[in-house]
């Protein structure tokens, strides 16, 4: 069987987060049966990551459909925003009709990127969107130039990939001729596993310990539930401005002892399958990669109650929380008292739905009916 050429439109590059891990997931599991190229806007510890796995990774410069200007400034710069956008986005346009002559398909890896889509229409070949973050609750933010525009992109697309039923429901694909709700491929089967004692900390983890990541947040509960003789890993890249501010508050919370950071790390699994407890903050995370993986290697999950954590984490497979001190109490029966039988759920749970040994099936199948 002919291999699909697929170029793929990634949205992150100086920063690796979880859109450019369930990419590599998807790619893995398609490994034979797709050639897949990677188009990126600038080099970055993305490409890299991609490039040093073995994929073929191209630089051309774009723009993100997004826009964060608000008030008068919104009103100022929108003008100069759309010439810019609109000179980047033809000169990435062009070179990509050179350059990828005989592709058979664009997919876009973000609802942040909608370069694809032009793309594609360039090329005359299908288009395929993966969008896997509510880009008004989780990112607070807005598309460029505006809704309207954005969700009429979506239904110009031939397909959109929705990586969790509450986005779903949230991007109204119901009413999309070839709307799709497809969780993300996550770990292996293999890899999954449920080891106890725990030792004593609760992990935070994050691509990147940003704002829209909560950290404080974390550290807030964490004080809160007065977890005795532990400690709150925070991991991921952290730049030094929020990594005081952090410090900080853990002094003012009198856990200043008690916090430690560790760089971002791919071998997630030897930390959460040894971790008392997860922390997942993040209001309405599009699926929630961390919160699956913590469920995989047997690690009890305390999240916001919106957004893919909510999906995730219902039916008895977690702790949900609307405020902190629900957050603290539910962090605190877990280091009282380990709930191995909701351990054992989520991850059965987690090996039904998340592994990527399934995964490629259904992939190529949206391709090829495509």
């Amino acid at each position: 069987m002919k291999k699909l050429r697929i170029l793929y439109v990634c949205n992150e590059d100086l920063a690796i987060g979880g859109a450019s891990l369930s990419l590599m997931s998807m790619l893995r599991s398609l490994e034979g049966k797709v050639q897949p190229t990677l188009l990126f806007r600038q080099e970055g510890p993305a490409a890299e990551l991609f490039r040093q796995a073995g994929y073929d990774c191209v630089v051309i410069p774009f723009r993100r459909a997004t826009f964060h200007a608000k008030g008068l400034v919104r009103v100022l710069r929108f003008l100069p925003h759309a010439i810019m956008t609109a000179i980047v986005q033809w000169r990435c346009v062009r070179r990509c009709r050179q350059r990828f002559a005989g592709i058979d398909a664009v997919h876009s890896n973000s609802g942040t990127v909608d370069i694809g889509l032009r793309i594609a229409a360039t090329l005359k070949v299908p288009h395929i969107w993966h969008i896997r973050e509510y880009i008004d609750l989780g990112l607070h933010t807005a598309p460029f130039p505006g809704w309207g525009h954005w969700k009429r992109e979506i239904f110009r697309s031939d397909a959109v990939i929705a990586i969790s039923p509450g986005l779903f429901r949230h991007l109204r694909l119901d009413q999309h001729p070839h709307g799709i709700c497809l969780p993300d491929a996550v770990c292996s089967a293999a890899d999954s596993v449920l080891e106890t004692p725990k030792e004593k900390f609760v992990a935070f983890v994050s691509g990147t310990l940003s704002a829209v990541k909560r950290p404080e947040e974390a550290l807030r509960i964490f004080a809160a539930a007065k977890p005795e003789g532990y400690t709150l890993k925070m991991v991921g890249n952290v730049d030094e401005h929020m990594k005081a501010g952090l410090q900080q508050l853990a002094s003012e919370l009198g856990m200043a002892s008690a916090l430690e950071f560790l760089p971002f790390t791919r071998d997630i699994k030897s930390l959460l399958s040894k971790a008392a407890a997860t922390l997942v903050c993040t209001d309405f995370e599009g699926m929630g990669r961390v919160c699956i993986e913590a469920m995989f290697y047997g690690c009890p999950v305390i999240a916001r109650d919106s957004g893919g954590s909510s999906d995730l984490l219902a039916e008895g497979r977690g702790y949900l929380y609307q405020d902190l001190p629900k957050a603290a109490a539910s962090l605190r029966q877990v280091l009282d008292t380990f709930p191995e039988e909701m351990a054992e759920k989520a991850r059965q749970y987690a090996l039904t739905n998340f592994v990527t040994e399934d995964y490629a099936e259904k992939i190529l199948t949206i391709y090829q009916a495509l």
